[in-house]
């Protein structure tokens, strides 16, 4: 059985999808996948900014 993806990596997972608008809709799926604190971890102007660029650029392609 393997490992689930750290929250990190699940947001990561999440804005390349191209199914999440912002990085609070991603914050809010997490929540619901149980992840626990997501605010606390998806934050910084860093992270935030690398998230945005990757839902922008999922977004522009059409969905699968």
């Amino acid at each position: 059985m393997s490992m689930p993806p750290s929250i990190i990596e699940r947001a990561f997972q999440l804005a390349k999808s191209g199914r999440y608008a912002t990085v609070g809709d991603i914050r809010k799926q997490l929540d619901h996948e149980k992840y626990t604190a997501a605010e606390s971890y998806v934050r910084g102007g860093a992270l935030i900014s690398q998230l945005r660029s990757l839902i922008a650029a999922a977004r522009a392609k059409p969905l699968e």
